[in-house]
């Protein structure tokens, strides 16, 4: 027996009459597209601006009346009333992120999708991890329409753990973005209050200031204690040894810090087996300091050089004409140099 077909409809929420000199010159125009619009008094020196703002809220062919002629929303031409019928998200050219909501609310209602009403913090913590990455490797590469795609696709994740933090009554998305709004303002004091930062550095100290004041915790240790321990290890040493550094406690230079590497070094490679995992974590500890004394940001130089090794790698593979495990030692070291010689002519 075939399933029901389901359909989706929302209900009107009601009317919002805007004046079109107030619609056209608004920055932050938003409504609930659920609503009807009219927007009043269209007049020549108006219509191509408020032309330009509907098609970007709604969609250039969206239906609009002026005057009861219906045109698209691109056209818009001087008229008494310009009306837009209220708009299901199914039925829009372009979305907000109200839209992302009720689709997210939709999805996992009792008769939405089975998997997404499914789905627990639990079961897609690594999907944050995962998008995240992707968004990080987008903008390594300077893939512009990536960049926006896995913009997208971490706000997803966001908003699907706050659906399911409304289904189970810890907090609505509402609640999420009041907090996210109130901590920016808060945090910038020098823009919303009046405190005074002229340069990025300035910024910084007076965000960090107001930070530590929220949190009732000052000092190196109450930061590195909240740098996240689920961060990658390399990130989480850089900005612990930055914590350290504000307290007075660095070394002079990278020349002193590499000193630090040749000790962890050998006591490394003297350890006994139930001390060597703790003495390799001390040796990448004292690179990563080397490293960020050098002005470099060890996690990007490391995953260059995993980059450069897979690079070099398939071309060894590919000069060989078989696996590398099928050649001996000698002809994989001599193929390697080679491919490392190429790379510089």
């Amino acid at each position: 027996m075939a399933a029901e077909k389901r359909t989706y409809r929302e209900i009107k929420t009601g009317t919002l009459t805007v004046d079109a000199k107030a619609f056209a010159a608004a920055e932050d125009f938003y409504y609930d597209t659920r609503s009807e619009l009219k927007i009043t008094d269209v007049g020549e020196s108006d219509a191509q601006a408020v032309a330009d703002k509907l098609s970007q809220l709604v969609g250039a062919d969206a239906e609009v009346c002026c005057d009861g002629k219906k045109t698209r929303a691109a056209d818009i031409v001087p008229c008494k009333e310009a009306a837009l019928e209220p708009l299901s998200f199914l039925d829009k050219k372009r979305h907000d992120f109200a839209d992302l909501i009720r689709i997210m609310r939709r999805l996992c209602a009792e008769d939405g999708c089975e998997w997404d009403k499914a789905q627990t913090h639990e079961s897609i913590r690594a999907n944050a991890v995962e998008e995240a990455y992707e968004l990080v490797e987008a903008i390594n590469n300077k893939d512009v329409p990536n960049i926006r795609e896995e913009c997208g696709d971490v706000m997803l994740q966001s908003v699907f753990h706050c659906r399911i933090a409304e289904k189970n009554g810890e907090f609505t998305v509402s609640d999420a973005l009041t907090e996210l709004c109130e901590k920016l303002i808060q945090r910038h004091p020098h823009v919303f209050g009046d405190v005074v930062a002229t340069n990025p550095e300035e910024s910084l100290s007076s965000w960090e200031a107001a930070k530590a004041k929220e949190k009732g915790a000052y000092g190196a240790v109450a930061k590195m204690k909240r740098t996240a321990k689920a961060l990658p290890a390399v990130e989480r040493a850089v900005k612990v040894q930055k914590a350290a550094k504000k307290a007075g406690f660095d070394f002079a230079n990278a020349d002193d810090a590499a000193k630090k590497v040749g000790e962890e070094l050998a006591e490394c490679l003297s350890a006994s087996d139930t001390e060597r995992e703790m003495e390799c974590g001390d040796l990448l500890f004292a690179a990563v300091n080397v490293i960020r004394l050098l002005g470099i940001d060890p996690e990007n130089a490391l995953s260059r050089s995993v980059a450069k090794f897979v690079s070099r790698f398939e071309r060894l593979e590919a000069a060989a004409g078989v696996p590398v495990g099928e050649l001996t030692p000698e002809r994989a070291d001599e193929l390697w140099e080679a491919v490392k010689a190429d790379e510089n002519r």
